[in-house]
């Protein structure tokens, strides 16, 4: 480069920032593990609020009111008196539904269904599914079948019990009327399957991501309560809701993860910022993204020896657009479309083999004379960088206790990179 530099090998440095990093960060706080077994305890009027925070997916941005009657003077008294109620506006979905017990639902509700069905049919109890995702127009057919006159006293009455059409948390698709064989809807709250959900603050409930809509001790809710009634927050928003972070309790969502040291850890360092817009959350269970890998390094091995800059024709306009290049000119990526690699895949899942690959060449891990110790990465293009993370103990296998499985073409998670990073740089 003719830079009058002295030359030091990747290896050497890496070596040298490894020891630097292992002194300055011995002294970072780290979380203790917290005992979880009970979530958080509700009022009423938290239940409510819990729903209307949640970060919930595939919600479209709340739109203009629906129209109600044709009347623009009595659909905004039908509103003021639902307003008036406490009913909140509600966002529609933003796609497709899923199809479960022959009703629309959202994707992550159904799933989250199917498991309190399983776990109620094993405490006893049958639960059914009355109704789930509502549309505007279905909303305004039940309103208006019941509404006997357009009077403030005729509207308020009928509001108890029918939600106002862009109002109802049906329109989400994320909540759900619930039944038992031989109990009516209204007498739901008599029923054996009801006190199970309900009791302790709706634990049962709680466990599988599940809230009541409309609970009885709540505030100005909009309709009477709805024992029937219930939405899925997941479990997720329900220990996050509330929550304060501090330096040793960074996210709320890492709680129950075996890697939770690891995940605070690399928080404490400066290496991640949490996978939300208020940093409050990890993700642990979401796959790591090429571009996100890049990121990660980047923030871990910021001095890394740079060759010439390197751009790749799939990464603009991507948030990790400079940490891409910066690992391009390092050397640590290749690209993904061989050989030309003029692409990097930035949203492509990097694999438990691709991630020894980057890991390998990032920290410049020798070769080493120990025999592979596991069996299912024979004829895999990163078995060499494999071995070296086996050698320098930062990787120890997908199957313990044995432990001789490498699982290469597996997706890895962002709390499984935690760990991956955390005994690569603090050991």
């Amino acid at each position: 480069m003719g830079s009058g530099r002295t030359t030091v090998t990747r290896g050497e440095w890496a070596r040298a920032v490894t020891i630097a990093l292992t002194v300055a960060l011995l002294t970072a706080p780290v979380s203790a593990a917290q005992d979880t077994a009970d979530l958080p305890t509700f009022t009423g009027d938290e239940f409510n609020q819990l729903f209307t925070e949640a970060e919930l997916d595939n919600l479209a941005p709340i739109g203009p009111a629906p129209s109600i009657t044709g009347d623009s003077v009595i659909d905004e008294r039908i509103r003021s008196v639902g307003e008036d109620r406490g009913y909140v506006r509600r966002p529609l979905p933003a796609g497709a539904l899923t199809t479960v017990d022959g009703l629309p639902i959202q994707p992550d509700a159904a799933e989250a269904w199917r498991d309190l069905k399983a776990a109620a049919q094993q405490a006893g109890h049958t639960l059914g599914l009355r109704s789930a995702y509502r549309s505007h127009a279905t909303q305004r057919i039940i309103l208006l079948a019941r509404l006997t006159s357009y009077s403030t006293a005729a509207i308020d009455y009928r509001l108890r019990t029918v939600a106002t059409p862009g109002y109802s948390k049906h329109h989400t698709g994320y909540a759900i009327d619930i039944t038992q064989p031989g109990y009516s809807l209204f007498e739901f709250k008599n029923s054996p399957a009801y006190n199970w959900l309900a009791a302790d603050n709706y634990e049962n409930a709680k466990r599988y991501g599940w809230i009541p809509s409309y609970p009885p001790d709540a505030s100005r809710q909009g309709p009477e309560p709805e024992a029937w009634e219930f939405t899925f927050v997941g479990v997720d928003n329900i220990r996050c809701f509330g929550f304060s972070m501090s330096p040793d309790d960074r996210f709320c969502d890492d709680t129950e993860s075996p890697f939770l040291d690891d995940i605070e850890w690399l928080a404490a360092v400066g290496i991640t910022k949490g996978c939300n817009a208020q940093g409050d959350r990890f993700c642990p269970d979401d796959p790591v993204t090429r571009a996100q890998m890049a990121a990660l390094i980047h923030r871990a091995l910021p001095d890394l020896p740079r060759g010439l800059p390197t751009s790749f024709t799939d990464d603009d306009g991507s948030m990790f657009e400079a940490d891409i290049e910066w690992l391009a000119a390092t050397g640590v990526t290749r690209g993904c479309n061989p050989p030309a690699n003029t692409e990097f895949c930035p949203n492509d899942p990097v694999t438990r083999a691709q991630m020894a690959a980057f890991l390998s060449r990032a920290l410049g891990l020798p070769d080493t004379t120990i025999a592979d110790p596991f069996i299912d990465d024979d004829g895999s293009i990163f078995e060499t960088n494999i071995a070296r993370l086996a050698a320098a103990g930062i990787t120890r296998g997908c199957n313990p206790p044995a432990n001789d499985r490498f699982c290469p073409n597996t997706v890895v998670t962002r709390a499984q990179m935690a760990a991956f990073l955390h005994r690569a740089l603090d050991a």
